[in-house]
């Protein structure tokens, strides 16, 4: 659970910090949410990946 809190507040901490400052352009300013939502997307994934492993090995 804790774990969950931390990654919850890291999302909402990056995305406040994202908008906080838009001198580096609307080009910059997009690809830093595209690049910050596809990690968050691959970080999500590689959990649920993990989770299922983890599961398996328990089973067997």
């Amino acid at each position: 659970m804790k774990y969950l809190f931390t990654l919850i507040c890291l999302i909402v901490t990056s995305s406040a910090m994202a908008h906080e400052d838009h001198a580096l352009g609307e080009g910059v300013h997009f690809a830093y949410h595209i690049a910050f939502w596809s990690l968050c997307a691959l970080v999500i994934y590689k959990s649920v990946e993990w989770f299922k492993a983890k599961k398996n090995s328990k089973q067997k």
